[in-house]
């Protein structure tokens, strides 16, 4: 049996070596990126994202796409190039996608939309735990990136031609972070609400995504089922705002008492995704 295609943009970052290494031998790869992919055993082109022309030459016969290349934060670059990269990056690729033929895209989103890691004053969650019906209020240009994204996604998918989701990973933890990782616990005013995920699980959404057999526009939180909190979720809330947001399923911190803010039920129900990553698994310093 033949594999289908699947470029995937942003193949040689951190998070898209752990994506490459995941379907490499289910698809037939192509990595999109400005350097090449670590994986010696996969096609790669260097093209410019927002270039229209270029990213539809490349996408021409690709069965699917995942858009893994973006500014991860406006410390990398400045807020002009993030804003650029990100959002017209975003459209060129689907763009491409929809004018080659491509059958679905699963674009990358991010857990920063609702703005909730940059917290402006007086902004807790509104209620617990936050699903991916929770009011989006980016306050800096990464976070306004990924609700414009997401837009755009959904944008695509009204027109029929190509289906779109999006997957919507909490902060990813990579090895160099384990040693910090207690002492972010510990940090009542941990700036991710205390929200991560390993990327080996976010690969594993990724796929998920590309194979589900409903393509109709959505988008998942993908995080592990626990914070990196040291101590109950609710009440190192209650520390941080002062008062324990609306809570409306008791049963997940019953349950777990350190369980994430975020809530991945929609990912384990329409996805079947099943995070098998724990930051108290990790190697920690001694």
């Amino acid at each position: 049996m033949t594999k289908k295609r699947l470029v995937i943009t942003g193949g040689s970052g951190r998070l898209g070596r752990f994506v490459v290494d995941r379907l490499k031998e289910k698809y037939t790869v192509t990595v999109i990126d400005r350097i090449a992919p670590a994986a010696a055993d996969v096609a790669y082109l260097d093209v410019d994202i927002c270039d229209l022309k270029a990213m539809t030459e490349a996408l021409t016969g690709a069965d699917y796409v995942i858009h893994l290349a973006a500014v991860p934060n406006p410390r990398t670059a400045s807020e002009e190039a993030c804003f650029e990269v990100n959002t017209k990056g975003t459209w060129t690729l689907l763009q491409a996608a929809e004018t080659v033929g491509v059958k679905r895209a699963v674009i990358a989103g991010s857990d920063a939309a609702t703005g909730l890691h940059y917290n402006p004053v007086g902004w807790p969650p509104q209620y617990l735990p936050v699903d991916e019906n929770h009011p989006m209020r980016p306050s800096e240009v990464y976070s306004l990136t990924k609700e414009i994204t997401h837009a755009i996604g959904k944008s695509f998918s009204v027109r029929g031609k190509l289906e779109v989701l999006s997957i919507c990973p909490a902060h990813i933890v990579f090895e160099p972070e384990y040693p910090e990782l207690g002492a972010r616990g510990a940090d009542v005013h941990n700036y991710h609400l205390w929200s991560y995920v390993a990327p080996q699980d976010v690969a594993q959404g990724f796929e998920l995504a590309l194979e589900v057999a409903d393509g109709s526009f959505d988008s998942f939180y993908i995080a592990a089922a626990d914070g990196l909190n040291v101590r109950p979720t609710l009440e190192m809330l209650k520390e941080r705002f002062g008062e324990v947001p609306e809570v409306r399923d008791a049963s997940v911190y019953e349950n777990h008492p350190t369980a994430s803010v975020f809530d991945i039920n929609r990912a384990r129900e329409k996805l079947g995704y099943a995070p098998k990553y724990t930051w108290r698994d990790f190697p920690q310093p001694v």
